[in-house]
Formats: C-alpha cells, sequence, structure tokens
C-alpha cells in the first residue's frame, strides 16, 4: 500500500549515469567507474563524458539529456567548477545525484555559494543530492558499487551510514577480512540536501536491511534525527558511533553535550559504541543475526587466565555472568579432571580436547540460564585451534543463543576463523573485545524489552495554571536571558504544582539552609534539578546529588513514570518508596513545564530535599526568553514531540452524544488491548485484513507508543466517568516522502452506524491537514462497502489498486479539502 521510498532511486537505483567517466589513470572518473563495471551492475550503465565517444570501451554520452531516457542515478565525478549547472536539467530527466566532487580550493565563502548553488539547481530540478564531497553508494544486491574506495562490501544485511567517508573506506576493508557483508553502504560528504535522519528512514523500510551500523559527527535536524532513530530502532538494531566525545568542558552541574547525546540515544531505543574497534565489533556480531533474551553470559576456557580478564569485563560492562542450573552443573562435572564444582568461567584446563569443547558448550547452550556464550581457547598440544574451533562450530551452528569466541594467539588464526563463521561464531581478537561485542546485543534486547512494557499510569496533578504562566511571561518581556525575581519565579512554578520553601524564595539563603538541615531525618537525599538548552536537543532535564561533582544525569523530555523513575534510580539508588515517588512527581511537573513553556529556557530547583515522604524545593531559579510561544514554535524546542494536549476534544454523535476524543498515550495499552479483543471477527478482519485475535506485544507497542512527529491515533473514550473504554481509533502514519500519510478507522461494534466513525475521521483530516501533510491515502477491502460509502462522504477519490484487485486505494487531497469549521477542539488549560 505504502509508496517505494523516494531516497530509492539514490540508494537502490535501475539505472546510474557517471558523469565524468573517465579513462585518465588515478583520476576520480576511472576508479569510480572501474568499481562499477567491476561490480557488475544489474541495472542500465551509461558513461558520460562530452569528451570521449567511448571510455574504457563502452559508448559515451555528451551529457546527461543526450542519453535519451530519465535516470535513476547520477554519479558526479565531474570537475567542481562544472557541478552546478549538470544539475540544470529538465525535471523528470534525473531523480537523484550521489556528487563525490570535492568543493573547489577557494574560500570558505566561494564553498558555500557553490553548495548554495548546487542545492538550488538540484531542487528546481527536482532532484535529491548525496554529497558534495560523498563517498558514494552501495547496494549489493544489484551489483552496485558507485564510491571511490579500493574495496568493495560482500552482500549482507547490516546498512552502514556514515558522515565520513574515510570511516566507511576502512571498515569496508576491515569487514572484507572478516566475512562481514552489507545489503547498502553511504557516506553524507558535507550533507548539503539529504541527511542522515534521511537515510535512517531509507534503512527503516529497506526489506533487505536487518541492522545499522551509523557513524555520525553531526545532528542537523534533532527532532528528525530522533523521530527516525526511535522508529528504526523499533524493529531493527542500530549500532552507533560519534566522533568529539570530549569537547569543551560544561560548566559544574551542567550536562555536557555529548552526555545529552547518550541520553538521545537511550530515549531512542539505540546503542552506543565509544571507539571504532568496539563499532568493528559490534558489526561483526550483528551481522550473525543472533539475538539474546537477556545477557546472562556463559564463559568456557582451556585457560584460567583469558576466563578471568573475559569476567572482569563482563563486571565493567554490566554483563551478568549466568548461574548454571542443576542439571547442567551434572552435565559439566565430568568434564573438568579436577574435579571440582563448575563455576563460570568454566575452566576445561589446558589438557582439554576438541571434543571436551564441544561437550561443554552443548551443555551451556541447553541451559535455560544461559542466554549466549563466549568461548575462549588457548593453543595447547591437546587442543588445536582449527580442530577445536571445528568442534565448537558444529555445536553452534544449530543454536538459537549467540556464541562468540577468541582464538588466542593461533598460529592457523585464518583457518580456525574460517571455521568459526562457518559455524555462525564470530571470532574476536581478545575475550574483552568478545564480552563488549556481547554487552552490545544484551543492550539492544534489554532496550527492545523495556520498549514494549506497557508504562504505569501517570499520576493525576491538579490543572495546569496556563493563563498565570502566561501572565507572567508578558509581564517579564524585559528579562530575556536574565533570572526572573524571586516572587515571580515561585509564582511560575507554583502554576505547575511545584512548590517552592517561601523563605528560600524571599531571599534569605542562610535561613534556606538551616530549614534544609532542620526537615526530614537523617539519611534523606539532596538532589538538584535542572533544565537547560542544549544547542542541538534543545530543552533537557537534569539531575544530580548536590554534594557531588560528577556531571547530572539527563533525560529528553517529555518524561513518563517509568523514564522519570530510571532518573531517580540512576542518581538515587535505592531510597523509600515515599520520597522516590515524590521525587518523580517533581519531574514529573518539571517535564509539564518545560512541553509547555518553550520561554523557560533555564530552570534550577536546588536543593531540593527527598525526606519524610516529601520532595522539598528550598530554592528555584526560572530564566526565561518571553519571544518565544509554544504554537508558534510547535514544540521546535523539543527533540521529542509531546502529547499533543491541543488535540484533546470532543464529539457529538447523531443522537445526541458526546464523547471526549483525544490522542492515544502509551498508558493506554491495556484498553487498546481491551478495545481490540471486542471486536468482532468481522471487524477486526476489515481493520487488519487478517485474522486476528490478539495484539502481540510489538503490535501494541506500536500502536500506544507513538511518534506524534510522524503519527497520530486519535481515540474516542466511552462509558461512565473514570471507567471509560476505547470505542473507536482513527490513526495516520506519515509515509517516507513526509508529504502523505496512510490511514486507517475501527470503531467497537456497539457503537457503529451512530457516526463515530466519520466524527473521528474528520478529527483526524484536521489534525492531518494542521501537520502540512499534503495526501491522506488508505487501503479498504473491495468487501468493506460501508467504509467506502463513509470515505467518500468525507471527498475521498476511490480507485481499485492494481496490485490486488480485491483492495481499494482511498486519497484524500488536503489541500483542496476543506477544513470544517471547529473539527479541532480549543487548546485545553492543561498540558501533558
Amino acid at each position: 500500500m505504502a509508496p517505494s521510498h523516494y531516497l530509492r532511486p539514490l540508494l537502490a537505483p535501475d539505472s546510474v549515469a557517471l558523469v565524468g567517466a573517465s579513462e585518465r589513470p588515478g583520476s576520480l572518473g576511472r576508479v569510480v567507474y572501474e568499481n562499477m563495471l567491476a561490480g557488475e551492475f544489474k541495472g542500465e550503465l551509461y558513461a558520460v563524458n562530452p569528451g570521449h565517444a567511448k571510455v574504457l570501451g563502452r559508448p559515451a554520452y555528451a551529457s546527461l539529456a543526450a542519453i535519451g531516457r530519465p535516470i535513476d542515478l547520477a554519479v558526479i565525478c565531474a570537475p567542481p567548477a562544472a557541478v552546478p549547472d549538470l544539475l540544470k536539467c529538465e525535471r523528470g530527466l534525473l531523480r537523484a545525484a550521489a556528487i563525490l566532487s570535492g568543493a573547489p580550493l577557494a574560500t570558505r565563502a566561494d564553498d558555500r555559494r557553490w553548495r548554495r548553488e548546487i542545492v538550488v539547481n538540484a531542487r528546481a530540478s527536482g532532484v535529491r543530492i548525496l554529497g558534495p564531497a560523498s563517498f558514494g553508494v552501495i547496494r549489493t544486491s544489484q551489483g552496485l558499487n558507485a564510491t571511490l574506495g579500493a574495496a568493495t562490501a560482500l552482500p549482507g544485511r547490516l546498512t552502514l551510514l556514515s558522515q565520513s567517508g574515510a570511516i566507511v573506506g576502512a571498515l569496508l576493508d576491515f569487514a572484507r577480512s572478516a566475512g562481514i557483508g552489507f545489503a547498502s553502504v553511504a557516506a553524507l560528504g558535507a550533507g548539503s540536501d539529504v541527511d542522515v535522519s534521511e537515510l535512517l528512514e531509507f534503512a527503516l523500510t529497506d526489506v533487505e536491511t536487518e541492522g545499522i551500523v551509523l557513524y555520525i559527527e553531526t545532528v542537523p535536524d534533532a527532532r528528525r534525527f530522533m523521530s527516525a532513530l526511535r522508529a528504526a530502532a523499533r524493529t531493527k538494531p542500530v549500532i552507533v558511533l560519534k566522533s568529539g566525545r570530549h569537547g569543551a568542558a560544561a560548566p559544574p552541574g551542567t550536562p555536557s553535550p555529548d552526555g545529552v547525546f547518550d541520553a538521545a540515544l537511550k530515549r531512542a531505543g539505540t546503542v552506543r559504541v565509544a571507539t571504532y574497534t568496539q563499532l568493528f565489533g559490534a558489526a561483526r556480531i550483528l551481522a550473525l543475526g543472533r539475538f539474546p533474551s537477556g545477557n546472562r553470559l556463559a564463559v568456557v576456557t582451556n585457560g584460567r587466565g583469558p576466563g578471568l580478564l573475559a569476567a572482569d569485563r563482563a563486571a565493567e560492562v554490566g554483563v551478568a555472568l549466568a548461574s548454571f542450573s542443576q542439571r547442567t552443573v551434572a552435565a559439566l562435572k565430568g568434564l573438568s579432571p579436577s574435579g571440582s564444582k563448575p563455576a563460570n568461567p568454566l575452566d576445561l584446563q589446558g589438557d582439554a580436547s576438541p571434543e571436551r569443547f564441544a561437550a561443554a558448550l552443548r551443555a551451556l547452550l541447553g541451559d535455560a540460564n544461559v542466554d549466549a556464550a563466549v568461548v575462549l581457547h588457548v593453543t595447547t598440544p591437546a587442543a588445536g585451534p582449527v580442530d577445536s574451533a571445528r568442534a565448537a562450530a558444529a555445536e553452534a551452528e544449530g543454536a538459537t543463543k549467540p556464541v562468540l569466541a577468541a582464538w588466542l594467539g593461533a598460529v592457523d588464526r585464518a583457518e580456525a576463523s574460517a571455521a568459526l563463521e562457518r559455524g555462525g561464531i564470530a571470532n574476536f581478537y581478545t575475550p574483552e573485545n568478545a564480552v563488549e561485542a556481547f554487552s552490545f546485543l544484551a543492550a539492544y534486547r534489554k532496550n527492545q524489552k523495556w520498549l514494549l512494557e506497557v508504562p504505569p499510569p501517570q499520576p493525576e496533578f491538579a490543572a495546569v495554571d496556563l493563563a498565570a504562566a502566561e501572565r507572567i511571561r508578558r509581564r517579564t518581556r524585559r528579562s530575556a536571558g536574565k533570572p526572573l525575581p524571586a516572587r515571580q519565579a515561585r509564582a511560575l512554578l507554583s502554576a505547575f504544582g511545584i512548590k517552592v520553601l517561601p523563605m528560600a524564595a524571599s531571599g534569605a539563603p542562610r535561613r534556606a539552609r538551616t530549614m534544609t538541615r532542620s526537615i526530614g531525618p537523617a539519611g534523606g537525599t539532596a538532589v538538584a534539578i535542572g533544565v537547560h538548552r542544549d544547542a542541538v536537543f534543545g530543552s533537557v532535564i537534569a539531575l544530580g546529588l548536590t554534594k557531588s561533582r560528577d556531571e547530572p544525569d539527563v533525560m529528553l523530555p517529555p518524561l513518563n513514570r517509568r523514564l522519570a523513575a530510571d532518573l531517580v534510580a540512576s542518581v538515587c539508588g535505592v531510597m523509600p518508596a515515599p520520597e522516590r515517588d515524590a521525587l518523580i512527581a517533581l519531574l514529573l511537573k518539571v517535564s509539564t513545564l518545560v512541553c509547555a513553556l518553550p520561554w523557560v529556557i533555564e530552570l534550577e530547583l536546588g536543593p531540593v530535599l527527598a525526606a519524610a515522604g516529601d520532595a522539598i524545593v528550598v530554592e528555584g531559579r526560572v530564566v526565561i526568553d518571553p519571544k518565544r510561544h509554544v504554537l508558534a514554535h510547535g514544540y521546535r524546542h523539543m527533540a521529542i514531540h509531546p502529547y499533543p494536549v491541543e488535540l484533546e476534544t470532543t464529539v457529538t454523535l447523531r443522537d445526541g452524544t458526546q464523547l471526549p476524543v483525544r490522542p492515544i498515550r502509551p498508558e493506554d495499552a491495556t484498553a487498546e488491548v481491551a478495545f481490540v479483543a471486542g471486536l468482532s471477527d468481522e471487524s477486526r478482519y476489515l481493520r487488519f485484513m487478517h485474522h486476528l485475535h490478539e495484539l502481540t506485544p510489538q503490535m501494541l507497542a506500536r500502536f500506544t507508543q507513538v511518534d506524534y512527529d510522524r503519527e497520530l491515533a486519535l481515540v474516542a473514550l466511552g462509558g461512565k466517568p473514570g471507567a471509560e473504554k476505547i470505542v473507536g481509533v482513527a490513526r495516520y502514519v506519515a509515509n517516507p516522502d513526509r508529504e502523505s500519510a496512510e490511514f486507517a478507522v475501527v470503531v467497537a461494534d456497539a457503537w457503529q452506524g451512530r457516526g463515530l466513525g466519520q466524527a473521528l475521521m474528520e478529527k483526524l483530516i484536521a489534525s492531518a491537514k494542521r501537520r502540512g501533510f499534503r495526501r491522506l491515502v488508505g487501503a479498504i477491502l473491495g468487501i468493506n462497502a460501508s467504509m467506502q460509502k463513509l470515505v467518500r462522504t468525507l471527498g475521498f477519490r476511490l480507485r481499485t489498486d492494481p496490485d490486488d484487485p480485491e483492495q481499494v486505494t482511498a486519497e484524500l487531497d488536503l489541500l483542496r479539502a476543506g477544513l470544517t469549521r471547529g473539527l479541532l477542539g480549543p487548546l485545553r488549560d492543561r498540558v501533558p
């Protein structure tokens, strides 16, 4: 149903023209052309050079227009000065261009003008650009190697995305020697047009990609980057390496830019590596395609020292050593000559034969308490490296659990590694490397489990007084960049239910400190809560201990109870439940303030004393920029779009019944399960187009944990106050082009025929139009006559799906569709 990704012509083209193809040895045009010829590209390949009739024995064309047919991708290796004019072409002649040519050697201002001219000409011609100064693109299934590298990629199921061509070239060399393959490779270069977020979105939708390896240096658009990264990480493992970890030191109590980036990756559910070596190790283990169910690791070795090194590294990276079951212990007892009780690491001693290695690995992989195994081998007279590798590979070949290895000091390392790889075992150089690689897999699996958990209900706060906050903003227009006076700061915080001790707010710090010492029993926790404006990711929330000199922990808002609880646990450790819950509630109120007030650019609460079942704010400091406004900026002060409270409204059915309608929340998971389960078999079939009895955990997370930046689900609630149930859902999900969205709607059987479906669709259409989409499209079964009638009423055009005659495609042009007055309810006087 969804259209092909708009970057397919760039990253998986059917026709390619190499502009600047050359026979001159060492030239860019020759290197790339030889790479493309050697790759045996499966599509149409054209050489373009106005000075040659042939290049390397193949016909050459004077220009792109001379080819006489539309081209998916132009790989441009021409002199830099010629590049802008090459992109002045008839619209529809060219769909994408990878510019490998670098910028002309001139002033920085000339360079900016050159890039700007390229972008302007490309947009006028409808061409998307990778580069300039790009390393190029690879698509192994199509034999495409349009790069300037010396080595191409082996076929595989990973996609490598990078902002650095040098990193790509080096990683491809290493990967080839290790037998690691890729489905796609793309290097951004200057990134003047297509950015890393768009490449991530392509990899997300690409059926040939099962894992993503990303090297990044800068984030051009934090909102889109987070949206793309979160979407990708829900379905595919994403490993990220970022340079610049040790930039300028942050002021005390302020999170560093790298700390904020780390928090962003954790929020997205991705795994970060710190070094190039770790990135390579992560790629190796991702290529195996086996994922653990937990982080319990078994280590088996024929040398005590390597086993201890592995255990030390496991403790350092948070990997648990598995406790063997009684059955496994019994099976392992006979494998150690010493007769001692088997432990983890399991030392088989230096005389361990290949058969003993195989028996131990067989027992460990069969233990339900073991999620993965690392095999460490030291060459001895009794344990030849190749024979031991073959024995281990035979046991691992049919296993579903990951098996990693480190064959240490083997003379026949290449042959042993080949034997291990055939059994699906990744061989590393050191025990520490193997354990680190497993930790990345375990972290990814932990993130996935965390994403599938049903969040606890949000606490109900008193109504936020947005009107009072707005009055303060208007009265303090001249306070931009300066702390608010204490009385106004207290009033603003009070509008969000955050109470500050009067004596602290009135400017008596000595009395405040005395109060801090006098309240609560010994053992209370004093923390500082801050809101800071990161240059890339916008507003962030920080939490730290007041007496600690360490950098505070940080999270990207909006927070829910689970996120706030994780933040409190990471900073404060184990603490009494009343104090913990009070801190969580305070963090949620701060998150609410951050979401609602983009003009609050800095906030400090501290000390905050968590004691005696309460979290008491001793002092509060607020810095504002009154010129900012939430509606004007669309929450652009945040990298993650918060719950859109402004879409909460009511609908009136044909019989006069009024129902509340609001966006779905993660906390609606239980209600969503009940709603789908309560549908009749026919209603479920018409909605999901196949026989579905209940939602899987993955589907439930997908339906309720929506990214409001790219999708929306509106739920209608019926029933008595306090016991409402979902009785209807209408949703849209943005297509890759971000100009159209796919819609769906379903209504509980008992509520059908009362106008609820139409009311929900009207709200959805209005929201999609306000969001900036040009079209709404949807697939409807041909037998679903009532849905076809409904969408016709709303102005949709229907046509039979050419790929499936049993389906009908419905499409609404939102640019022409009238926006019914009052479809969106008024902005509520409360926030998420």
